[in-house]
């Protein structure tokens, strides 16, 4: 993966989540959403463009 991933989207609630790790192939391992409490890597996804964007 080029870029440095900052944040993951919850899945549950589309809240960005700063609490995450990737595995080697660059997809979320595990995570944890603190708004939600959700915590299985099946419940986030990478930030597409417009999340990023979003988020500046």
């Amino acid at each position: 993966m080029s870029e440095e991933v900052e944040f993951v989207i919850c899945n549950n609630c589309e809240t960005p989540c700063y609490s995450f790790e990737l595995d080697r192939k660059g997809n979320v391992a595990n995570g944890f959403c603190a708004l939600c409490g959700a915590d299985e890597a099946k419940d986030f996804r990478l930030p597409e463009v417009e999340d990023i964007e979003e988020q500046d």
